[in-house]
């Protein structure tokens, strides 16, 4: 029972920064709805795909989650989803996520 707590604490805790990082993103790049949409949805789709290796990490420290982050974004754009600044934004705002994130992990 603790252990499905745990998990939807945790998917909780991505979710959050998941907002964290749109919020962070929004923020600081282009202008129009459109643009917004479509880094949102790029985002969900990062945060939906590192987030069961993040459940899977036992125990990570703040340096291994910012190398397994940065080897996602990489991995992940490798098709080039993100332009450098969003890229650099969403790396950022990642990182930031630790001090969250590290209460679960």
């Amino acid at each position: 029972m603790i252990k499905k707590k745990s998990s939807k604490f945790l998917s909780g805790a991505l979710i959050g920064a998941v907002l964290g990082v749109a919020a962070g993103i929004f923020a600081s790049s282009k202008t129009g709805k459109q643009v917004k949409k479509e880094m949102k949805d790029k985002m969900t789709d990062f945060y939906q795909t590192i987030a069961p290796k993040l459940k899977k990490m036992k125990e990570v420290g703040e340096q291994e989650y910012k190398l397994f982050i940065n080897k996602a974004l990489t991995d992940y754009n490798k098709d080039g989803k993100f332009d450098k600044k969003d890229l650099k934004n969403l790396a950022k705002q990642a990182h930031a996520s630790w001090k969250h994130l590290k209460k679960h992990l």
